[in-house]
C-alpha cells in the first residue's frame, strides 16, 4: 500500500511539472521518499535545474514552484524541500561533489529531463 502511495506521488509530481509553462531542465526526487523509507514527518526532497534563460526571480517560475510546494503539502501533509540549481552550475556541482550529489546519485527518481546520474556525471578528461 505504501509503495502504491509513493508511486502515486511520483506520478502526480511528473504530471504537475509536465504542465508547467516554464519547463525545468531536470527535476527529480531524492532522499527518503525516493528510497521508499520515508515516514509521516519526512520532507519530500526535490532537485530542480532551472534553464539558463530563466532568471531565478522570474515571477512565473517562482509561481509555479510555489504552487507545487502548496500542492504537495495538500496531497501528502509533508513539506516539499526544493533544491534549485541553475543550469550553469551543473558542471561545478558534479566536479565539487558536495554530499547532496552522492544522495542524488544514490537514489534519485527522475521526474523530468535527463536521468540525474547522467546529468551529474563526472567530467572525463
Amino acid at each position: 500500500m505504501l509503495a502504491d502511495l509513493r508511486n502515486a506521488l511520483i506520478d502526480r509530481l511528473r504530471e504537475e511539472i509536465a504542465g508547467w509553462d516554464l519547463q525545468p531542465v531536470h527535476a527529480s526526487i531524492f532522499g527518503s521518499v525516493a528510497r521508499g523509507d520515508a515516514d509521516a514527518s519526512s520532507d519530500i526532497d526535490l532537485l530542480i535545474v532551472r534553464p539558463a534563460d530563466i532568471a531565478a526571480d522570474d515571477p512565473r517560475w517562482r509561481g509555479q514552484r510555489d504552487e507545487l510546494s502548496y500542492a504537495v503539502k495538500r496531497w501528502t501533509g509533508n513539506a516539499l524541500s526544493t533544491s534549485e540549481l541553475p543550469e550553469a552550475d551543473i558542471a561545478r556541482l558534479a566536479d565539487e561533489r558536495p554530499p547532496v550529489v552522492a544522495a542524488i546519485r544514490a537514489d534519485a527518481i527522475t521526474l523530468v529531463g535527463p536521468d540525474a546520474n547522467r546529468l551529474l556525471r563526472e567530467k572525463t578528461t
